[in-house]
């Protein structure tokens, strides 16, 4: 458990610098027309977006274990009975 919460930590943090790194030559090269350097400042900020995706997987692996992102299910609800108006008690006189 501290082994994989460890890469994450380290997945995040080296994520972060590389975006850092990559909006500071993207400045750069906005100011000096520096076509490469911004080409290479996009493309690390990317791959720095993909560590930091990675770290934070890398993190909630056992969550995910335990329960599912999202569930598909096309069952109808156990009770489909309206709780606000109580439509279906209509048998019953009220209160």
């Amino acid at each position: 458990m501290l082994k994989s919460l460890m890469k994450g930590l380290f997945g995040r943090l080296l994520g972060y610098g590389g975006l850092v790194l990559g909006f500071w030559w993207l400045r750069e090269a906005f100011l000096e027309i520096n076509y490469s350097v911004g080409v290479m400042g996009g493309l690390t900020i990317l791959a720095a977006m993909y560590m930091v995706v990675g770290g934070r997987r890398h993190t909630n692996n056992s969550d995910n274990a335990e329960r599912p992102d999202f569930e598909l299910s096309n069952t109808e609800e156990d009770d489909p009975s309206d709780s606000l108006d109580g439509r279906d008690e209509s048998n019953q006189l009220p209160p």
